[in-house]
Parts: C-alpha cells; sequence; structure tokens
C-alpha cells in the first residue's frame, strides 16, 4: 500500500475571502475527490483543531493507494488537477511525505 499525507497552511486571505472561508473551500473540493478517482482506497480530510501556539498548519490530507503506479494514476484526473491549482492559489505552505506501507 502506498500512503500520502499532505498538509497546508493557508493563507490568511485572498482577494478577500478570510482564512476560514478558504479551509472551508479546500476541505470542500478535496472531499469531491473520491467520488471522482476510483484509485482511492483511502481518503481523510481534516482541519486543524490545535490551538495552543505551535506551529500548525491548517488542513491534513491522508490519503492511501493500492500502489506507487495508482498514486500516480490518481495525480492524473483532471479533477485532482483543479483541486491542486486551486490549493496552490491559497497556500502559504506545504509540506508531503509519501511512504509504502
Amino acid at each position: 500500500m502506498y500512503k500520502h499525507v499532505v498538509f497546508w497552511k493557508i493563507k490568511d486571505e485572498v482577494a478577500g475571502t478570510q482564512k476560514a472561508d478558504l479551509i472551508k473551500s479546500v476541505v470542500d473540493k478535496l472531499d469531491a475527490l473520491p467520488a471522482a478517482i476510483p484509485e482511492i482506497k483511502v481518503y481523510e480530510v481534516a482541519r486543524n483543531i490545535g490551538d495552543y501556539g505551535a506551529s500548525f498548519y491548517d488542513i491534513c490530507l491522508i490519503s492511501v493507494f493500492e500502489n506507487k503506479e495508482t498514486f500516480w494514476s490518481y495525480t492524473k484526473y483532471p479533477e485532482h488537477d483543479v483541486v491542486v491549482a486551486y490549493i496552490q492559489s491559497v497556500q502559504e505552505a506545504e509540506q508531503i511525505v509519501d511512504f509504502e506501507f
């Protein structure tokens, strides 16, 4: 199995849209992908709820695929590209960890 973990820190504001609304939009777009991409085995999207002063990221995605090849197939879907482009337009930072288990 191939696991893909991504963390995003979202900008405070983009074109008049505040951070909370940007986070909701990113989460909604990510949540829609499993219905469009059958290679996804497991797909968890979460907003960070920590509030005690650490250097938090705002959104986490944990996704699981059969293998590296099916993961790469997932990245080729137009629906995935649209979501990636949107996230890149509102993100401040991104961290990714991929591993096999």
